[in-house]
């Protein structure tokens, strides 16, 4: 009988699968010469990955062999001036390919982790490190990625001297296939090669389907005076960050932080009101914002605010006039009255399917129960001892949770006392439809007592209980209540793999 062998494409198929497994793929390399060629592109598609660090180290080595001569006396230059002579550096050799081409995961601060780790036993200090070694491979690599789909990068960077030569449009830098852009901006990017590389993504990367933009603008004098934000970002660049929203085909995800500038932002999302889903404010102020323009985002699914200031009942009132339908939404840690709060509930609750909250009131719950007849998730953070202190607030909090409400997630700072006692007030009633409790508690004898009792009040409508694990020896009584609970059905899952709050 003819033996069988696969062919290629199903090797190609078996090694994808691989792609994140660094280990495995660099036993592949050595295989022959088929499988070396199919390789090369999935291991440096993107090296730099926490989870194929092991082989970092020879990652790094393979691409100072892709460095043209300028880069190469560069980098000899740096290493004689801190008088490190155990790095062999050889012009002759000649890599077999081309590696930094094959990269699509940008992620700057990856690769200054491990060109860190691989210089670990110079005698450099890490200032030098930071600003004279790093950037010789950045610009490197920078200059020879075609395939670049996921690119995070601080364009501080492009200050570094090294980058003095770089010339973007002459460099075998090709955006055109990007699809995910995090970038940061640590103050006013005035130089003409930070100013060519925005240009660059404006001009060419228009299939972005994620843009995050980190302006960095909280200083000592931003917190009292955030109107003075706007002499760090210069109007160019400001332009250059409109244009690469505009150009967009269909942006799905914008992230913004430490923003206090928002109403042009904005103005710019307008132009991917039908395709924008998720929408992150964090750290942003919104002292005279007009949220008009947030009302025409059509298709508006998941909206996140997270430590942001500024805004007023009266802002809050054109949300009325929505003109999307919520699925989820997350209010954490913002610096505004709770009746800011309940407005934005009170208007865009009616779709809503998940909700996260922080310490929450009475009014809150009531306003939730009323104007969310469509919730599904209710994650409660409780981190204040405002308002928290008597067990009788547990009972209201209990007794308002609406019946639709089916999971729960229910996160108490551990400084908080008594939370032993609040659970199980909350439990104790609660409605019996859950099919999901999640909170941060010891697995332990009494409280399983609790949870086992609500168990068997609510008729085993609990699938899921979510508590901290504790890494012990469980005595007999509690593998006893542990596997009664098992035999109910139900799924034991760690605290912390249910987040109580959905965040970008």
């Amino acid at each position: 009988m003819t033996l069988s062998y696969l062919t290629d494409d199903c090797f190609y198929y078996i090694l994808q699968y691989l792609q994140n497994d660094g280990s495995t793929l660099f036993n592949c390399l050595l295989v022959n010469r088929f499988w070396c060629k199919t390789t090369i592109p999935l291991l440096y598609a993107n090296p730099f990955a926490i989870k194929i660090s092991t082989k970092r180290h020879l990652i790094i080595s393979t691409i100072i062999f892709c460095f043209n001569r300028a880069e190469i006396l560069q980098l000899k230059e740096q290493l004689e001036v801190n008088q490190i002579n155990n790095i062999n550096i050889d012009e002759e050799h000649k890599p077999l390919f081309e590696y930094p081409k094959y990269l699509e995961n940008y992620n700057e601060l990856e690769i200054d982790s491990a060109i860190l780790r691989y210089c670990s036993g110079l005698s450099i200090s890490y200032n030098k490190l930071y600003d004279e070694i790093i950037p010789i491979f950045q610009q490197s690599i920078l200059r020879q990625s075609r395939n670049i789909k996921k690119l995070e990068i601080t364009l501080d960077l492009f200050y570094k001297k090294s980058f003095k030569n770089f010339n973007v449009q002459n460099s075998n830098l090709n955006l055109i296939k990007l699809n995910s852009l995090i970038i940061r901006l640590n103050g006013t990017v005035n130089n003409e090669i930070g100013q060519e590389f925005l240009s660059n993504i404006a001009d060419v990367s228009s299939n972005l389907r994620l843009l995050k933009i980190n302006l960095n603008q909280r200083s000592r004098r931003l917190l009292v005076n955030p109107t003075t934000s706007n002499n760090l970002i210069d109007t160019t660049t400001w332009e250059k960050l409109y244009r690469i929203i505009q150009g967009q085909n269909k942006l799905k995800i914008f992230i913004i932080w430490n923003c206090f500038l928002l109403n042009n932002i904005l103005s710019s999302l307008e132009s991917q009101k039908y395709s924008l889903v998720h929408m992150v404010f964090n750290h942003t102020n919104f002292v005279n914002v007009n949220l008009k323009s947030l009302n025409n985002l059509y298709n508006l699914e998941y909206l996140i605010f997270k430590y942001c200031e500024g805004l007023l009942l009266n802002q809050c009132d054109i949300l009325n006039f929505a003109s999307f339908k919520l699925k989820e939404l997350s209010l954490r840690r913002n610096k505004w009255d709770d009746d800011i709060t309940l407005s934005i509930i009170k208007y865009l609750g009616e779709p809503l399917q998940r909700i996260s909250v922080e310490n929450i009131t009475i009014p809150l719950i009531e306003n939730i129960s009323l104007y969310c007849p469509n919730l599904i998730l209710l994650r409660i953070g409780i981190f204040s001892h405002v308002d928290f202190s008597e067990l009788s607030f547990y009972r209201k909090l209990a007794n308002n949770v609406p019946i639709n409400i089916s999971k729960i997630s229910f996160y108490v700072n551990s400084h908080i006392s008594n939370n032993f006692l609040k659970f199980k007030e909350f439990l104790e009633n609660c409605h019996n439809n859950f099919e999901m409790i999640n909170l941060n508690h010891n697995i332990e004898l009494e409280f399983l007592k609790i949870v086992l009792n609500y168990i068997e009040r609510s008729n085993n409508n609990l699938k899921t209980l979510g508590m901290i694990i504790l890494d012990k020896k469980f005595n007999e009584e509690e593998l006893k209540l542990l596997n009664q609970i098992k035999d109910k059905g139900i799924k034991l899952v760690e605290f912390n793999s249910i987040h109580y709050i959905q965040v970008a």
